[in-house]
């Protein structure tokens, strides 16, 4: 984040719809869908009964009526505008929802050219270069009335304290499949006791290998595929269980996956702050674990109790089908989109969200970019140890909470730390740790050139430019 944010407040369109009216009209809904996610590899949930897809993976395509299905668009950032000239009046949007993550490929511009309701699906701020900071960059940059969380409910504080409001979470939204291809998927002649797997599980996946790892050397029957999503439901739904891991701490679309399928929901831990156990109980709708340990043992346990496997499974099963079928998923975000309606399952109270206070923007912009330092290396290793110094504000702290596998101390133990927050005053002392990372969290500019020549001396690099905040060069001869 280069410069403080500030929010663009936008007032209601002159061409919504009276709320009356669209509630009654919610299902029926226009919806044009911008994504940057080919259909092969993420399907495009259907928001309305009539929806036009597109985005830089999609062609221009029409129906034997001549009306538009799918749309092209320029990889990066577009203009809205020439899009919606294309399309003829009986065509023409009454939702425009844009998904947008930090792979950059999809970055509509100009939506303010589109008098209704304009929601950001904000995704995937759980890994790639600066994440969170692009978003915050991308969001505050246009006019959206909504934004929704869909896999990263733990960011949307940040999100609140740069700003925005109209904040929502709506995790299992991009779930492509109908009441009819679930219910199919389902086996009706009993399931393969197998733990079954689909997603990736190479380089930039590391505990997720750990994990799969773990399964195969307990000798338990894993059975993991490379499927598209249509046939990855079936593959769950032929088996007792389905393996889940979050990339880095997020509550990812195969959880409902797999709650769908009917298979036992074998998934990570996640920090209180994703919202995993507001909707789902371990041991009732699921079974959650946090490391290998507790993962092979809990597999282990209930392919020795098939009965009670059963009966975890169907009531997940019962869960998505009761609570979140295709008619109330859409009928749900009918009302999010026009009413500003929050999806009673998925809470993001205020008093939550208003946790994190900063000094100013700046300040904030500090803190993120060390955090994203610290997510990157919360996807990289099993765990992350962290010291902070008893002056460093709370909110330091409280971001580190919303990872399951940071942990947090007040001093320096006999084990190197993965970072240290602490004072200027205190730099000498940190630079003379090993620690891998130091931040000196209260630096001021005038203070950089010292500190940096401090830590240069001691065999650290700056990170960036912008803070006091730096890195331990690897020693002569180690492995990148």
């Amino acid at each position: 984040m280069e410069s403080p944010v500030r929010h663009k407040s936008v007032p209601p369109r002159s061409g919504h719809r009276p709320s009356s009216a669209r509630s009654a009209a919610t299902r029926d809904a226009r919806v044009l869908l911008l994504t940057g996610s080919p259909a092969h590899y993420m399907a495009p949930p259907r928001l309305g009964t009539e929806q036009i897809t597109g985005g830089p993976d999609w062609k221009d395509q029409q129906d034997e009526a001549g009306r538009f299905t799918t749309m092209a668009t320029p990889v990066g950032q577009y203009d809205v505008a020439p899009l919606l000239a294309r399309l003829p009046p009986e065509q023409q949007p009454e939702v425009l929802v844009c998904l947008v993550d930090a792979s950059r490929r999809n970055l509509p511009r100009n939506v303010g050219a589109f008098r209704g309701p304009k929601v950001l699906l904000v995704a995937d701020t759980h890994h790639l270069t600066t994440p969170i900071s692009t978003m915050v960059r991308y969001a505050a940059s246009e006019t959206y009335d909504r934004l929704v969380f869909l896999y990263d409910r733990h960011h949307a504080a940040i999100f609140h304290a740069a700003g925005f409001r109209n904040l929502f979470w709506f995790p299992g939204l991009t779930f492509p499949h109908d009441d009819a291809f679930v219910r199919q998927s389902r086996s009706v002649e009993g399931r393969v006791p197998q733990v079954a797997f689909v997603g990736q599980a190479g380089r930039l996946h590391p505990r997720r290998a750990r994990l799969l790892e773990a399964l195969q050397g307990a000798g338990l029957p894993l059975a993991q595929q490379a499927l598209g999503q249509r046939d990855a439901l079936p593959f769950y739904g032929a088996s007792l269980f389905g393996f889940n891991s979050s990339l880095n701490g997020d509550l990812n679309l195969r959880v409902f996956e797999i709650l769908a399928s009917g298979a036992l929901l074998l998934t990570d831990r996640l920090a209180p702050a994703s919202g995993l156990s507001l909707f789902l109980q371990d041991g009732r709708d699921c079974l959650m674990y946090d490391d290998e340990r507790e993962l092979v043992e809990k597999a282990k346990a209930c392919l020795a109790q098939p009965a009670e496997a059963s009966r975890i499974a169907a009531a997940g099963a019962r869960w998505f089908l009761e609570s979140f079928g295709e008619e109330r998923r859409r009928a749900l975000f009918g009302a999010l989109a026009f009413d500003g309606k929050a999806p009673p399952l998925f809470p993001l109270p205020a008093a939550e969200l208003d946790t994190l206070r900063f000094r100013d923007q700046l300040d904030l912009q500090a803190n993120v970019l060390v955090y994203e330092g610290i997510q990157e290396l919360h996807r990289i290793q099993p765990d992350v140890r962290v010291v902070v110094d008893g002056a460093a504000p709370p909110a330091v702290t409280q971001l580190f909470a919303t990872l399951p596998r940071v942990y947090v101390r007040p001093e320096i133990g006999e084990d190197r730390a993965d970072l240290i927050v602490t004072g200027a005053q205190q730099a000498p002392a940190a630079a003379h740790s090993r620690a891998t990372h130091v931040w000196c969290w209260d630096a001021a500019r005038a203070q950089l050139p010292e500190l940096t020549a401090l830590f240069t001396a001691t065999g650290y690099a700056a990170a960036t430019p912008q803070l006091a905040f730096y890195s331990l060069r690897p020693a002569a001869g180690a492995a990148a």
